[in-house]
């Protein structure tokens, strides 16, 4: 059977992968590291458990990428050490909010539904922004803020926000919603954020009750809706 090149790119290399394993031999090298002569022994004492893939030429060891980083902030070749500083400067642009780094990985990953559902979890994001904001500015207080996220959640998803983290192995709960879920969120904060501008309402049960009447309706107006495929799930669904 022929094997489809796959590649996943680490800095400036390109290292061969299938399944979204690395070439062992090709990351070692990467770091620095000689392969060793006997692999089950050297996966053991790294507790290396990636399973074995075929890159064309019968099966051969392969790295998963938590088992790659590992390896590589342990490694002290000077390889390893020119990866460790490129990766420091990867995680310091992260935990500077650097949105460049969101728009390098979305144009990495070749599947445009991906890309797709990026876009809707931003606009997401700021349609929640800006419906906290409006709340705050109209009275709003204390647990109201929690008592909207969770109308949202029942009229949407039909679950309460525990419940569908433990269900799709998250830890934010919308970063496990599909893209359609998010435009349904992003669609309902924001009517509610123009219905309270609008309407003058003020304190949190009037601002509430805004919310549930408006919720209902979207409800109603998506109740008949086919679930969505597995091509429209979130990342963390689809894997």
């Amino acid at each position: 059977m022929k094997i489809t090149p796959q590649s996943i790119r680490i800095g400036t290399r390109s290292l061969p992968a299938q399944g979204g394993f690395l070439h062992a031999q090709s990351a070692l090298d990467l770091l620095g590291l000689p392969f060793p002569a006997d692999w089950e022994a050297f996966a053991r004492t790294h507790t290396l458990t990636a399973p074995t893939r075929d890159f064309g030429c019968g099966p051969e060891a392969t790295l998963s990428l938590p088992e790659f980083v590992r390896l590589g902030f342990a490694a002290q070749t000077p390889q390893a050490r020119r990866w460790q500083k490129s990766a420091h400067t990867l995680i310091a642009r992260m935990l500077a909010g650097d949105v460049r780094l969101s728009a390098q990985i979305a144009e990495a990953n070749p599947d445009p539904q991906a890309q797709r559902w990026l876009h809707a979890r931003l606009e997401n994001q700021n349609a929640r922004k800006a419906l906290m904001s409006t709340v705050a500015r109209h009275g709003g207080s204390e647990l109201v803020y929690g008592q909207l996220g969770s109308i949202s959640n029942r009229s949407v998803l039909g679950s309460d926000s525990a419940t569908l983290r433990r269900e799709r192995g998250v830890k934010s709960t919308r970063d496990g919603l599909n893209t359609e879920e998010l435009l349904r969120l992003s669609y309902l904060e924001s009517a509610t954020a123009r219905a309270i501008e609008e309407r003058g309402v003020h304190g949190n049960e009037a601002i509430l009750g805004v919310h549930r009447q408006l919720a209902e309706r979207e409800r109603q107006t998506w109740g008949g809706q086919r679930p969505a495929s597995r091509a429209e799930l979130s990342p963390s669904q689809a894997g």
